[in-house]
């Protein structure tokens, strides 16, 4: 059993809380910018709480077993393990070369949403708006790809799901992925970031046309250097 999962955990949660965690409060009515029929479902923030709160679930879940193993004579240690634990394979908990791609997907993702925080500034909201003192960023992550914030989003919830179904994870070694509950929770989980993911992708064409619209030239400039939308040189 790999000690470097806690670490390595705690990075990809750390990724994962600022992703999912809105830098400022929803934009003032006059400031929403029509969007397409996902917005509905993209901007209701209980979604954010709900998979912080699941994958904050899985992640103590994790540190609590692979902890209880190093004080196994504690009588809290092997209850714990016995309600976590029930296959008995947490000796097979490790750090597998799948479960190190997820981790560093979900703090990058992680990273370029803070990126994006920072260069935005109030700009920035998970709801579509357009301030009244709004202004074209071009430069940080946006001199890059023109939606970096959603590029964030996916490489997280990807990392993410790909930690926990990778081998040597709590989940997949010590059986919660093989119960109905687990299986539910990891549907669950898939079914709501993919369906925020697909309306925040379907956003981007309108964000393009609003920004257009206020910024003419400026915008078409902009599109000029910086074709890309999400990954340079792909899409």
């Amino acid at each position: 059993m790999s000690i470097w999962r806690i670490p390595c955990l705690a990075l990809a949660m750390i990724g994962m809380q600022v992703t999912m965690t809105p830098p400022h409060p929803p934009p003032l009515k006059g400031e929403e910018a029509p969007s397409t029929s996902w917005e509905f479902l993209v901007k209701q923030r209980c979604c954010p709480v709900f998979v912080k709160s699941m994958c904050w679930f899985a992640a103590l879940a994790e540190w609590l077993v692979i902890f209880s193993t190093y004080t196994r004579s504690v009588g809290i240690s092997q209850t714990l393990l016995s309600v976590l634990d029930s296959r008995g394979r947490v000796d097979h908990i490790h750090a597998s070369p799948m479960f190190v791609m997820g981790t560093l997907l979900a703090t990058f993702g992680g990273f370029i949403r803070y990126a994006c925080y920072r260069e935005l500034g109030r700009l920035f909201t998970f709801e579509m708006s357009i301030r009244k003192e709004h202004r074209l960023v071009t430069t940080g992550p946006y001199a890059l790809v023109r939606h970096p914030g959603y590029t964030g989003v996916v490489c997280t919830v990807m990392g993410i799901a790909i930690l926990h179904l990778a081998p040597g994870s709590w989940a997949n070694e010590c059986g919660i992925l093989s119960t109905k509950l687990g299986k539910f929770a990891m549907i669950l989980y898939l079914g709501v970031t993919g369906l925020v993911t697909v309306g925040l992708l379907k956003r981007m064409e309108k964000e393009d046309v609003a920004l257009r619209e206020i910024f003419k030239h400026g915008w078409d400039e902009w599109a000029k250097k910086v074709p890309w939308r999400l990954f340079p040189g792909i899409y």
